[in-house]
């Protein structure tokens, strides 16, 4: 038994030693695709290494839009979470219209986006007065706003109405709920 042993212990030493060499020479040359990794998007984590077939296609199929509009702001929870203030106009009825998307800007993460509806609203600063959306006669929202899981580089659009401000208010300041606030952003006709 004790032979058994002795042969067994050398049997190990001896592939414990190859092992050992196989992975110090397997990493002298692993540098190099390393090197080569700077050139892939930043954006891609390499930690996915299962997600990485599913995830390739949909990148492809669906890049993440850069920011355009009226300005871009992060999310105070999530940098990652990007909200885009896309347009600020007069509509008829007496009705101003703010249009919004919010962006998960990442390749491998779904990001929780809440908030309590009293914090969609603008103000007028000639006015200095606050604004918050319309609602119909049964008490509804006038609008359509995301919030729960947003799957990484997916989008939302989202709408509301709110009251116009006066005609002479040509700039107001748009607050999106957790994301900083947009400041004298014009209003068009």
């Amino acid at each position: 038994m004790n032979r058994l042993k002795v042969c067994l212990a050398r049997t190990l030493t001896v592939v414990g030693v190859a092992l050992a060499m196989a992975c110090s020479s397997g990493t002298t040359p692993q540098p190099t695709p390393q090197a080569s990794a700077p050139a892939q998007p930043a954006a891609q984590p390499a930690a996915q290494p299962g997600a990485q077939p599913t995830g390739a296609p949909s990148q492809a199929a669906q890049p993440i839009p850069t920011p355009t509009g009226l300005g871009s702001g992060q999310y105070s929870d999530d940098p990652d979470l990007r909200c885009d203030l896309q347009e600020v106009r007069r509509v008829s009825g007496g009705a101003l219209l703010i249009k919004w998307r919010i962006v998960n800007t990442t390749q491998g993460k779904k990001i929780h986006y809440d908030f309590d509806w009293p914090q969609i609203y603008y103000i007028d600063p000639a006015e200095n007065k606050k604004y918050s959306f319309l609602t119909d006669s049964e008490g509804k929202k006038i609008l359509d706003a995301f919030y729960g899981d947003l799957p990484a580089g997916q989008q939302r659009g989202n709408w509301a109405k709110f009251p116009a401000p006066p005609p002479t208010t040509t700039k107001i300041s748009v607050s999106i709920p957790k994301f900083p606030p947009f400041e004298d952003v014009p209003i068009s006709q």
